[in-house]
């Protein structure tokens, strides 16, 4: 995923281990790769210009969809 490219995403499949996410955590929407390991949450960035994000008990977090396309520009 680019920055620039245009992504579909399904809000009626479940995110499930290792799925790309499109999620609001706090007031900020994010997409990264889903990590679970048993009960805890990581986002993964891909990029490495970005950090991880590990959910926290009480943290405002929603998966808003399951990345399924990306449609990315050649020009």
């Amino acid at each position: 995923i680019h920055d620039g490219d245009l992504l579909i995403v399904d809000r009626s499949l479940n995110a499930k281990h290792e799925s790309i996410i499109l999620a609001i955590v706090d007031t900020e929407f994010t997409v990264k790769k889903m990590i679970k390991l048993g009960d805890d949450i990581i986002l993964k960035a891909e990029n490495p210009l970005y950090e991880d994000i590990q959910i926290k008990k009480g943290q405002n977090f929603m998966v808003w969809g399951v990345v399924v396309h990306v449609i990315h520009h050649l020009r």
